[in-house]
């Protein structure tokens, strides 16, 4: 009766239990982790599809008050020329390291920014002469009655009538550049792109007076201590013998931690990388920010981070199955005692 019950408790409450704390162990080892977000996005291909997304555009319109028809495609291309992987690693990471701030709790609000004074450098050092002639060339004639210029609130910008592009740039752009890049603010607010997540961040602080990070910590050390009171009580149901009891708790360690170096395993293997690029071949992107190059922005991230992933989930099942041995060993070398010496 008592090894029945005990194998009840492990099938419905031990046996999970014991699963998910490893594998929430597992997860929390690199999801808690800045740094293994700023390594996963440090890849070329997420750099590219920033510069040739929408976000270039954006920038461009709003800040050089540019009619909705005006031809930015070469422009762009300038613009995109002077971000480097370099300066566009360093806004990743900030924005990385913004979010982890506010997540902590060492920041009110998550404000992320993008800084283009490296971008108004190179616009007034080596790119000038290229950036001047594709801008003129962007901006669409005046209309009667219209005033030249970058626009103001209200207006558009547009470029004088009769009066060549070679004209208008050494006599009057040449000139007002330094002033015109001092007007544009240092710093981009990128607040509404993350409307969304401002919107929806009350989950921020689930435990009131705790950042996220420490109230997942929290919950995990609940779990693992009902899940390790849960393995030791059904121990001390199955038998009454020490030589049985360590023999139990191991095996019902060991099955969990199995799965969870499995999980790890098929991880490195690739097949969490198969079946995701297999959605993205079948989604339709072409709605969200970035575009379709979206897709392959998040397999290149993905494909990072599986392998530390897979090591977070080895790692754990590794030790868990070698404490489960340690056990199982343990009870055999244990000697059964008899009915009357068991206290």
């Amino acid at each position: 009766m008592r090894k029945f019950i005990a194998t009840l408790l492990v099938i419905f409450l031990v046996f999970p239990l014991l699963l998910s704390a490893q594998a929430v162990i597992s997860v929390s080892s690199w999801a808690l982790d800045r740094q293994f977000y700023i390594d996963a996005f440090a890849q070329e291909q997420v750099f590219s599809t920033l510069t040739s997304g929408p976000m270039i555009e954006k920038l461009l319109y709003d800040q050089l008050n540019l009619p909705p028809e005006a031809n930015i495609r070469e422009l762009k291309s300038v613009i995109t020329a002077a971000l480097t992987p370099e300066y566009m690693r360093e806004q990743v990471n900030a924005i990385i390291n913004s979010l982890f701030d506010y997540l902590q709790g060492k920041a009110d609000s998550f404000s992320p920014t993008l800084d283009i004074v490296p971008l108004k450098t190179a616009l007034q050092g080596d790119q000038q002469e290229v950036f001047l002639t594709t801008l003129v060339a962007a901006l669409p004639t005046c209309e009667p009655g219209q005033i030249a210029g970058f626009g103001g609130e209200g207006r558009t910008a547009c470029k004088p009538s009769g009066v060549s592009d070679e004209q208008l740039i050494e006599q009057s752009l040449k000139p007002a550049l330094p002033g015109i890049i001092a007007v544009i603010p240092d710093e981009i607010p990128l607040e509404s792109t993350f409307t969304t997540f401002q919107e929806t961040s009350r989950w921020r602080s689930f435990i009131p007076g705790m950042a996220v990070p420490a109230s997942i910590v929290l919950s995990l050390l609940v779990l693992v201590c009902i899940a390790v009171c849960a393995w030791y009580i059904t121990a001390l149901i199955a038998d009454p013998s020490w030589h049985v009891r360590l023999q139990w708790l191991g095996w019902m360690l060991l099955i969990p931690a199995v799965l969870v170096f499995l999980i790890g395993f098929a991880d490195q293997s690739g097949v969490p990388a198969f079946w995701i690029r297999f959605g993205l071949e079948r989604a339709n992107l072409s709605a969200v920010p970035f575009g379709s190059s979206l897709g392959d922005t998040i397999q290149v991230v993905t494909t990072a981070a599986l392998p530390r992933v897979a090591s977070a989930f080895k790692m754990v099942g590794g030790i868990s199955a070698g404490i489960a041995l340690a056990l199982i060993f343990w009870g055999i070398a244990t000697p059964r005692r008899r009915p009357e010496q068991i206290v």
